[in-house]
């Protein structure tokens, strides 16, 4: 992955020496391969979230079944905020050099419109790992699904992300990485997803509980959550700085 990423930043620097225009072709094709990769780790953080042990074998052969699902979402969200930062930047413009408001307008519900995305599309890999290997539609839809039905949950995990990606930053992505960015995501919707299993067994008991947004909410996250915590066992600083031990 760091071989990934720096090969990707030379790619953008030196593309710019050709043509102008070109690292924005460059940074749309790198951020496909770079999915991808990325997309592969997904097989890996899924069993690492349901407590199995990982393998760079699973890698591998991820990559043949998720490499066009990868690319095209890689393809995707860097296009899409390029598109979106050239728009920004005109609707900036126009509100600096006329004074109308209609940019500064339009600036802030495409800046709203690309937060939202950015936080509902964190779920996009968990998803095609954790749910039968939907497609690229259905982990889309899915993806605003759950962020719009737990807004304060996602708008969380997202925060803690971008967190873990300053502390990467720090240590040149050796840790936590983007692979564990990905686990954290993962393993954070595994959880979630209890909540809907939940709702579905209580509906079939209960035919108008689906209707009861009240009692929707009061989710028994101690009883759905209690077999993973004894799995995991007690857990302590020592244990998180020394876990060999």
């Amino acid at each position: 992955m760091i071989a990934l990423l720096v090969g990707s930043f030379l790619a953008v620097r030196y593309s710019a020496e050709i043509n102008p225009y070109l690292p924005n072709l460059a940074i749309v094709l790198v951020s496909g391969i770079v999915m991808t990769a990325l997309f592969a780790w997904g097989a890996n953080a899924a069993k690492l979230a349901d407590f199995c042990s990982g393998s760079f074998g699973l890698f591998f052969s991820a990559i043949k079944s998720v490499w066009k699902i990868g690319f095209a979402f890689g393809v995707m969200l860097s296009a899409g905020l390029l598109i979106a930062r050239y728009a920004i930047s005109y609707y900036v413009s126009l509100y600096l050099s006329s004074g109308s408001y209609v940019g500064l307008v339009l600036t802030a519900l495409l800046g709203w419109f690309v937060l939202i995305s950015l936080i509902a599309l964190q779920w996009f890999i968990p998803l095609y790992f954790l749910q039968g290997n939907n497609g690229f539609k259905k982990c889309l839809k899915k993806s605003f699904i759950i962020f719009y039905d737990n807004v304060g949950f996602s708008v969380e995990v997202f925060i803690y992300n971008i967190v873990l990606f300053g502390f990467s930053c720090i240590f040149f992505m050796l840790m936590p990485g983007l692979n564990g960015i990905l686990l954290s995501s993962t393993n954070a919707l595994r959880l979630r997803l209890y909540k809907y299993d939940w709702i579905e067994k209580m509906v079939e008991q209960e035919p108008d509980f689906e209707k009861d947004r009240d009692r929707r909410n009061e989710v028994p996250w101690d009883e759905l959550i209690a077999d993973d915590k004894e799995s995991l066992g007690p857990r302590n600083w020592k244990s998180f700085l020394f876990p060999w031990k």
